[in-house]
Order: structure tokens, then sequence, then C-alpha cells
């Protein structure tokens, strides 16, 4: 274990662990959290702990102190000795983690055995289909066969073949037949496996055309029970929510809040992307969530085939940041 001292802690109104930020937006924390008195502390997982593609990362710059994970005793040990009171994951690779030390430190947040509810695609569809959440049909496997297999059993008009691990900066690849799923899946399987260090993928029937990302904070609200915050919606698409036909803001939130209790997102931050196919009264489905407030641009568009809502008038084109700092803790 190792750390790196600084001397601005004293004057810090709290300290933010923030959990591998090696991944895109990671080098944000710092600034964000000093807007608001708070020093943040950079958790960077060791080589061998890392997906290949991150193995050489170095974390971004301002960050107080540096805690280089080997093991979670010891990590939360140190943790503890630099007064940390908040824990925030820094992309999708450090959700996991994040809830484990949240959790060892006695920090607001959800049960660390569920975490993969909060980044993994399958594990968030199966999810909602036991709970009756509209979500599309699809497997999960790191085996093609398997996929060419149930792609036979569930003929579609089309289907999206994705990372299983949202957040990661791999494109997810449409696909009208089983020859383009066997011809996609060799470079999707080796992208995966390189960035979220699982080669697991998803199949899944194609999603509605119009795509929309929800940017949310959950707190708990004052009979402990969580209350989620839109605090942000745009289009990724064409034919977006404001276009003849386009959804109704509330049935995007509403749909949202859903998908996040469903999810077990009880604290911090959130990036939901939703598809709406307005065919046959479908509504709004989930694409993937992921409990950070950062999501890479893969997850907004394929890649073609050769509790208490923010009410709004209108969507904005872009993401609007809450007025405070993402965490998992205590102020």
């Amino acid at each position: 274990m190792t750390t790196a001292p600084c001397s601005s802690a004293a004057a810090a109104v709290g300290t933010a662990a923030v959990v591998a930020p090696y991944e895109e937006g990671g080098g944000t924390y710092p600034q964000a959290f000093a807007r608001h008195g708070w020093r943040t502390v950079a958790v960077v997982p060791e080589h061998r702990l890392r997906p290949p593609a991150y193995r050489n990362a170095t974390p971004p710059a301002g960050y107080g102190d540096t805690v280089v994970h080997r093991g979670l005793r010891q990590t939360v040990k140190s943790l503890r000795g630099l007064g940390v009171s908040a824990v925030v994951a820094g992309g999708a690779g450090g959700i996991e983690l994040a809830e484990r030390i949240a959790w060892q430190l006695g920090l607001p947040g959800a049960h660390p055995a569920s975490s993969p509810l909060r980044y993994d695609r399958g594990a968030q569809a199966a999810r909602l289909a036991r709970l009756g959440i509209p979500a599309p049909r699809g497997i999960r496997t790191a085996r093609p066969a398997d996929a060419v297999a149930w792609a036979r059993s569930y003929p579609a008009a089309g289907y999206l073949l994705a990372p299983a691990a949202a957040g990661t900066p791999v494109d997810a690849v449409e696909c009208a037949d089983e020859a383009r799923i066997n011809t996609a899946w060799p470079a999707l399987w080796h992208a995966a496996a390189r960035y979220s260090g699982s080669p697991h993928l998803v199949l899944s029937e194609l999603p509605g055309r119009r795509r929309y990302t929800v940017d949310t904070v959950t707190r708990p609200g004052p009979d402990g029970r969580p209350e989620h915050v839109v605090t942000g919606l745009r289009a990724d698409a064409p034919a977006g929510p404001c276009a003849p036909g386009g959804p109704p803001v509330r049935v995007l939130t509403r749909y949202t809040v859903r998908v996040l209790d469903a999810l077990g997102v009880v604290c911090g931050p959130a990036t939901v992307r939703l598809a709406y196919d307005d065919t046959a009264g479908r509504g709004p489905v989930l694409v993937c969530a992921l409990a950070a407030p950062v999501m890479t641009r893969a997850d907004e568009a394929p890649r073609p085939a050769a509790g208490r809502h923010h009410r709004s008038g209108g969507v904005p084109d872009l993401w609007s940041p809450p007025a405070v700092p993402f965490f998992r803790g205590r102020p």
C-alpha cells in the first residue's frame, strides 16, 4: 500500500475516494469536488487487478493522495487513516470495488453482492424481466455458438451485440442475422476482454431507434428510502423527444426511476441509456445502466452492420451537472 501526502487536508470539509479513475471522465473529479470544499484520494488498483487496456494507465492529475489497491483490508485501513467519508467509482471498472470499500467503511451504498446489477447489461436485463419491467430479450455469454442458438430460438428484425460490461469504450454492433453475429463476434469479444476484463457479450433483440441518456443522482430521503433526482436528459439519436411522436419527459423519467429501484441504486450517481419503441405501445426499454456519472460514447449508439422526479417542460441537449458533487458517503 502506498500513499502520497497532501498538505491541504486540514482545509477540506471532507475527503472523497475516487476508485479506478483511469477511465474516461476520471480526471474531472478533483475539480468537481474541490468546488464544494472536498479533497480527493485516487484509489488505483495495482497492475494485475486492472483490465489489460488500463495496465499502464496513470491516475489523472489533481488528486491530493493516491492509494494503490492491492487488497481490500489494506485499502480500507489506508482510507480510514486519510479520513475518507465518501466513495465514488471513477468509471465502469471501479463500481464493484467502490461498493465493497463503501460497505467496509460503513458508508451509505448498495450491497456489493449485487454490484453486477449496476454495470452488467445481462444482469440488468434478467433483473428487469423478473420484475416485469420492459427490457429487450437477450443472452449473456462468452460463446458465439450460444448466441447464435439463442437468435434461432428468438427470431427478430435485428439484434444488438455489445460487451456485457456497460461503460467500456467498445462500440455495440447491429446484427441482421446469424452470419453477422459470427462475423462481429471475434473483434468484439477481444475488445470487451481488453477493456472490461470480461469476455462476456450480450446479444439482444434490437431496441427502438430513438435513444436517450438520463443522468441521475440518488440520495436517501427523509424516510430512509432512496430518492432519484433526474439531473439531465438528452437525445442520442435523431427524432429526439421534442420531435413529433417523441415520448413525453415524464414517461422517460418514470421508467428510469423504476429501473433504478430494480437495480438497487440507493445512493450516488447513475447514467441510464434508454431506447424508445412506440410500436405496439412498448414505450421505453433499458439499453444499459451504469452507477457512475460517466459512460463512454460507445454506449450511445450502435455501429451499424455492413422516487422524485425533476419535472421540466423541455429536454436539454447536453447534460447539466447537479449543484452538489456525486458521492456515496456523508458530508
